[in-house]
């Protein structure tokens, strides 16, 4: 890769290192970039195999909210 990237990688997992479990919102507040592209970012080192995403909530809805009619699961 660039050396760009290099630096923005190295920086990225530095910030995952030092937070541990984390946002995409956190990382990106913590290093000046929007959710939305340390989301976009994220997944890059996802697919690297650099770091690994262990949660993904659907838009609009609280973490225990269920449609209507419909179970959650534990």
């Amino acid at each position: 890769m660039t050396d760009w990237w290099s630096e923005l990688e190295n920086e990225l997992l530095s910030c995952v290192e030092e937070i541990g479990l984390a946002t995409p919102a956190e990382v990106g507040r913590r290093l000046g970039f929007s959710e939305t592209s340390a989301a976009s970012l994220l997944a890059i080192l996802v697919r690297e195999g650099k770091v690994r995403m262990c949660l993904v909530q659907a838009a609009g809805r609280t973490p225990h909210e269920s449609k209507a009619g419909s179970t959650e699961r534990a």
